[in-house]
């Protein structure tokens, strides 16, 4: 039986489960009872999606991560933060490069390696959180340029490293373990300085799609709740993740 190669989590990934194939790994926890921290990882997956709906594009097994986590006992304001917590925790294992787009997509010299998407299951008045994270891992160039994914790269085409799903999911969920305990005791404060300087948005022209309306801004800050702050015409206002989409006004980014 495959296992996980932890080396700092204790509960996050002690459950393991290891797919060969499934529609969706966040569909597949939600699906079922599982303990707190189980972990699923799927070698292929068929439906998989990304925040607003959008699919994620599959691969050949091996070629990306398709990892999913579950967590007991959240609050509804955790549901905002997750997303942060769970981008900074994988872009600490990218290295120095990885930069954030706000709230949790990844960037490796301005094009998208890795995705988030964080969903919660309520039964009853007990609130679980799944979190789905799409790494790219070694798809080559012509990946992208069949399915057309100009703004898409993986871990090997970017920095010619190489790792396996079980390396790369171990890696993150070493990161995510700590982070989210500490999360847990002090809030996301102690978080704010270091997702604030990956996040490539900040500090760039953005368009903000709210409600079939777009309007253009200028992304200045993240606020205590996790919020994109952007200011338009010398006035303030917060996105909050899940009620807009934000996107870059050259680019992916």
């Amino acid at each position: 039986m495959a296992k996980l190669p932890l080396r700092r989590a204790l509960w996050c990934g002690k459950n393991f489960i290891l797919l060969d194939e499934v529609d969706s790994t966040n569909t597949y926890l939600k699906r079922g009872d599982f303990p707190d921290g189980t972990a699923v990882i799927a070698l292929r997956q068929t439906a998989g999606k990304g925040r607003t709906g959008r699919v994620w594009t599959d691969a050949q097994p091996g070629q990306a991560l398709f990892l999913s986590v579950l967590f007991h006992s959240m609050k509804a304001e955790d549901m905002g933060f997750l997303p942060l917590l769970c981008g900074l925790a994988a872009a600490n294992t990218l290295g120095k490069g990885a930069a954030i787009k706000w709230p949790n997509d990844l960037l490796i010299g301005e094009k998208k390696v890795c995705g988030i998407l964080c969903e919660s299951r309520i039964i009853g008045s007990e609130i679980s959180a799944v979190c789905g994270i799409g790494l790219n891992l070694s798809q080559t160039q012509e990946y992208f340029t069949e399915n057309d994914l100009p703004h898409g790269t993986s871990l090997y085409l970017s920095c010619g490293e190489k790792r396996t799903v079980l390396q790369a999911a171990a890696m993150i969920l070493d990161e995510l373990e700590p982070m989210l305990e500490q999360y847990r005791r002090e809030g996301f404060a102690p978080f704010m300085k270091e997702y604030t300087r990956r996040c490539i948005t900040v500090g760039r022209q953005v368009q903000v799609l709210r409600a079939g309306e777009s309007l253009t801004a200028k992304a200045v800050g993240i606020t205590p709740d996790g919020s994109l702050l952007c200011e338009k015409g010398g006035e303030t206002f917060p996105v909050r993740a899940g009620e807009a989409s934000v996107r870059g006004l050259y680019g992916y980014v």
